[in-house]
């Protein structure tokens, strides 16, 4: 036994739907390497401020043990010595 089903649809109104279009590899490859250099460009600059703070740290330690084993015969001494810190 079959059954022959015959309908016929009118389709009277058809609309072509548009795609949804997604972002293209390109972009993305482009969004991930802005991305990427912005973050190795940060991690540098935090290191090299970092290695500047280290270094007047260390320049300051020394004068500031220097004057505690009486080298500068006055305070102004003292004071021309870390403002030698400041001007690296």
């Amino acid at each position: 036994m079959s059954v022959i089903l015959d309908t016929t649809i009118w389709k009277t109104k058809q609309f072509a739907k548009s795609k949804q279009v997604g972002p293209k590899t390109s972009t993305i490859l482009l969004i991930s390497l802005v991305i990427s250099l912005s973050v190795v460009l940060l991690t540098c600059t935090a290191v090299v401020y970092t290695e500047g703070l280290r270094q007047f740290s260390s320049c300051r330690d020394k004068i500031v043990g220097y004057e505690q084993e009486g080298m500068y015969g006055d305070t102004e001494q003292f004071k021309l010595a870390l403002s030698y810190c400041d001007s690296k």
